[in-house]
């Protein structure tokens, strides 16, 4: 629940702002009105260029989508809706952006400078352009089309039924996505559905299409830095910081700290024994149990099998309850073995099966603690690890499963 929470912050707090702006748009003069409605070009060529730069292919597509949108606001639709090259291409944005964020949605990262992703990069302009292209001059096809597409339904409300409707159901599959995968974009392209939608539904407001996909871009530029940093410095296998954010953190301790480090025992003769498949799911187990020490720990993993926890301005004594708690954890946490040569290849079958096998064997690891605490002695972040990995050490000579110090 914790990375759900995380991830709607930030489009909370960009929606929050842009309302502000919106409320004391008057402040925006004559002088500066130009190069205002310039920020959504601006904000989307440094997405553009972070999404290349890291190879996103659903980022790329979306700010290109909202780019295209934005310009053909701005181009044809800053004029009455009665008239029907605004009301083709009002038309067309409300029907195509909706349907295009679904795909985004849906489609999996598989990069931008291939077969796969370009595709996906082109396929919001190309489809804005061609539903505009036929709507413009298919006028038998619109027509009809239009009795389930009537801008204006409702005072002070532009967008059509249609149009809410379609913009709604996307929503919800875009919310319950963000909910299963909190750590990719999803809650971006979420937040830029919904900006797109205020400023399709409040059209007649002065810059509301300026600000409101000015701060879609924004969160989905900000998403490309946080998502770089997490790659810079997240292990792939257990989530945890790596080594690199270790290194980083030492730099910045002050005088009063503990570090720990953990390593699991026997784990070569383990993955050894039960393949290197079992071995990382150990390893993310372990990674999980000491991702939930308490007392102010932040884990890391060092490498292999070997974690650290550092616990800033903190006394060792206080320090001891909360690494016994994750031994204890460790150590108490059964691993099912899964049998893959009788496991059915079909999901429908192995949901029938499913209770009617007898329980499946598990195993459990334990591991070891090694701590040490910052005085005067060990005075570098360097020498209280060398201690640390010393006191590690010795829990390995006493029979393993301890915490030393």
């Amino acid at each position: 629940m914790k990375p759900l929470i995380k991830t709607l912050l930030l489009p909370l707090l960009l929606f929050l702002l842009a309302w502000q702006l919106l409320s004391s748009i008057e402040l925006v003069t004559d002088t500066y009105a130009a190069l205002f409605l310039q920020t959504p070009y601006i904000i989307g060529v440094i997405g553009l260029v972070l999404a290349h730069q890291f190879n996103r292919s659903r980022t790329f597509a979306t700010l290109l989508s909202l780019m295209v949108s934005y310009w053909a606001i701005q181009s044809f639709m800053q004029a009455a809706l009665t008239l029907a090259v605004p009301l083709f291409a009002f038309t067309a944005v409300s029907i195509v952006l909706p349907l295009a964020l679904l795909i985004l949605l849906i489609a999996p990262e598989r990069g931008l400078w291939n077969r796969f992703g370009l595709p996906l990069a082109l396929i919001a302009p190309c489809c804005l352009c061609a539903a505009y292209l036929l709507f413009h001059f298919s006028a038998n096809f619109y027509h009809p089309l239009a009795e389930y597409f009537v801008v204006k339904p409702m005072e002070g409300y532009v967008l059509s039924l249609g149009s809410s409707l379609l913009f709604l159901v996307v929503f919800l599959v875009g919310l319950v996505l963000a909910i299963k995968r909190p750590h990719d974009i999803e809650m971006a392209l979420v937040f830029s559905l919904a900006s797109i939608f205020i400023a399709l539904a409040w059209l007649h407001k002065p810059f509301i299409s300026t600000v409101m996909v000015s701060a879609a871009g924004l969160s989905l530029v900000i998403d490309v830095v946080r998502s770089s940093y997490s790659m810079a410095y997240r292990d792939d296998l257990t989530g945890l910081l790596g080594r690199r954010a270790l290194n980083e953190k030492l730099r910045g301790l002050g005088k009063k700290y503990v570090i720990a480090m953990l390593d699991v025992d026997h784990f070569k003769k383990f993955n050894d024994t039960h393949g290197h498949d079992v071995g990382d799911d150990v390893l993310k187990m372990v990674a999980a149990q000491i991702a939930k020490v308490e007392g102010g720990g932040i884990p890391y993993r060092y490498g292999g099998e070997e974690f650290a926890v550092i616990f800033p301005r903190k006394a060792l004594i206080k320090c001891l309850p909360q690494l016994e708690s994750v031994r204890l954890g460790i150590e108490h946490y059964k691993i099912a073995l899964r049998d893959k040569k009788n496991r059915p290849g079909d999901r429908k079958e192995g949901s029938r099966q499913r209770g009617k096998n007898p329980s499946p064997r598990t195993v459990s690891v334990t591991i070891s603690i090694g701590v040490a605490e910052r005085d005067e002695v060990l005075d570098q972040a360097e020498e209280v690890i060398k201690a640390a990995d010393k006191a590690l050490y010795q829990s390995k000579q006493k029979g393993r499963n301890c915490v030393s110090h």
